[in-house]
């Protein structure tokens, strides 16, 4: 495991990566392989769930999701079992919490990202999506409704429209609000300069179980909640305060029919720095089974 000690500065954010990757598809191509991974779950409930998901790339998705939150929660909390269970505690709308930190989790097609704050302020994240069905050429007006007047002469191109479908999920994720909200109630100002060339994905291959990298990330965003104040919302009135900052930067560019994969991070702290670290699940689990 390399990862460097100012990964686990608690006056950090920390986010956490993994990927569905070809290698990880043809380890569990084999049965013994998925069923042993299955097992360590060591929850018949949450093992019954998944194993009954009708299509393999969902099933096995839901695998890495389940194993790769425990993985990266229990490194966190110092425990020596990476896969043990969790227990969360959860809100009326269902978000899940834990005593010690803050965390948000989001998913593109083949990644999985959580992230992690050491704080009492909430955090939320989102990805956008390689694939997708939406239109590249009516994208704004088949979801005009969700954006707020002045935000929409900024939605010109579908990677501004990507770009802002993770600020409004990260903004909700953060409230803890669900689809309990009007989406066009609050809305962002973004500067100019954000594009996959200047904040593209670098690789940085390692042999690893989990190593930490590098992006790059685009803060030149504003958050406007009068909307929200004015109607007294409930989500935005239970938080300690109204402030908010956005990191926006790319987890993966894109390539032919692939969309740039683009990650989103609002949370309330100012001056945080962000450490990512990628875990390489498949090599993990070759030590345990």
């Amino acid at each position: 495991m390399a990862i460097s000690e100012y990964a686990y500065d608690k006056s950090n954010i920390i986010v956490f990566t993994t990927r569905l990757s070809p290698s990880l598809l043809e380890f569990w191509s084999d049965d013994f392989n998925f069923e042993c991974s299955l097992r360590l779950l060591d929850d018949l409930k949450q093992q019954q769930k998944i194993a009954y998901i009708k299509f393999h790339h969902q099933r096995h998705k839901a695998l890495l999701t389940a194993l790769f939150t425990r993985y990266a929660i229990n490194l966190v909390l110092g425990v020596s079992n990476p896969f043990a269970p969790v227990s969360f505690a959860y809100n009326d709308y269902g978000k899940p919490s834990l005593p010690d930190f803050q965390f948000n989790s989001s998913s593109s097609n083949d990644i999985v990202c959580m992230v992690v704050e050491f704080s009492t302020h909430p955090i939320g994240v989102d990805l956008s999506h390689s694939k997708q069905k939406i239109s590249n050429v009516n994208f704004l007006k088949e979801f005009r409704p969700i954006f707020d007047e002045s935000e929409a002469p900024q939605v010109d191109t579908y990677f501004k429209f990507n770009h802002f479908w993770t600020l409004k999920e990260a903004f909700t994720k953060l409230l803890g609000s669900g689809l309990n909200i009007e989406l066009a109630d609050f809305c962002f100002e973004v500067g100019k300069g954000f594009n996959v060339e200047t904040y593209k994905y670098v690789e940085e291959p390692s042999k690893s179980d989990c190593y930490d990298y590098t992006l790059s990330w685009f803060q030149d965003i504003e958050v406007n909640v009068e909307k929200l104040k004015e109607k007294k919302n409930q989500f935005l009135e239970s938080l300690e305060k109204e402030e908010f900052h956005c990191y926006s930067s790319i987890l993966e560019n894109g390539n032919g029919d692939d969309l740039p994969v683009i990650i989103t991070i609002i949370n309330q702290n100012k001056e945080k720095t962000i450490r990512p670290i990628e875990v390489q699940l498949e090599r993990i689990l070759h030590e345990y089974i």
